[in-house]
């Protein structure tokens, strides 16, 4: 499989091929044991990191079984990305693309009698799949080899979430984010978001991480009662 796996017109974002994919694993590898057990590998990988992130909830589950699949075809181009960086960045947008027109969010219902119907996912939703997914396939695990992943951390995006755009608000006032979570994120959003990431590696880092790092910190200044070592 390649870059195909998103079709673009002429001035148009990359798109997923409309088909059906199943929460199995995927068959875009050759159909041998090695092949088999590397797709297996990826899927529990990716499977393990939306449950994490609880972004298995979010969506219908005819949509996370089709999320699961479409990312591990995804994740067989990494080895593409690493001469060619922009080559991540066109698959990232083709995926966040294919993911608002074709991926759902499952209906919620609240004691007090409310319903959130479903609806097609945002851009920010997406992205926090994607973001989160390959943090945990490239950075954590290594794959899809330890010299492929030492290539890609440095291009990852930081996995965001409502808290962290809060934050992101909080701490650049001038910016005027309007988003108050995931949910609200178009693309000139989650630009301007992942932008801000990086002016704070800058100043408040020194430049020391990469934005998977960040929101590894990040995450757990917000939401963890530990302390993340600083020296």
């Amino acid at each position: 499989m390649n870059v195909s796996l998103f079709v673009r017109g002429k001035g148009e974002p990359l798109r997923r091929k409309d088909r059906a994919t199943r929460r199995k694993i995927p068959n875009c590898m050759n159909p041998n044991p090695i092949a088999e057990a590397q797709a297996a590998k990826t899927a529990n990988i990716i499977e393990m990191a939306l449950e994490f992130a609880g972004m298995t909830r979010v969506f219908s589950r005819q949509s996370t079984g089709k999320i699961i699949g479409t990312l591990a075809c995804l994740f067989v181009e990494f080895g593409n990305c690493v001469q060619d960086h922009q080559n991540y960045e066109r698959l990232h947008a083709g995926f966040c693309d294919w993911c608002t027109e074709h991926i759902w969010t499952a209906e919620r219902k609240y004691k007090d009698g409310r319903i959130i119907p479903s609806k097609k996912s945002s851009y920010g939703e997406a992205a926090k799949v994607l973001d989160i997914s390959a943090k945990v396939y490239v950075y954590y695990c290594s794959q899809p080899s330890p010299e492929v992943a030492q290539a890609l951390v440095p291009i990852l995006h930081a996995a965001l979430d409502n808290k962290m755009i809060a934050r992101l608000a909080r701490n650049f006032p001038a910016a005027g984010i309007r988003a108050t979570g995931l949910t609200e994120v178009d693309r000139l959003a989650y630009q301007q978001l992942q932008s801000l990431v990086a002016q704070e590696i800058h100043s408040d880092f020194h430049s020391a991480i990469h934005p998977v790092q960040y929101d590894d910190i990040i995450f757990r200044r917000l939401n963890r009662s530990d302390v993340v070592a600083s020296g």
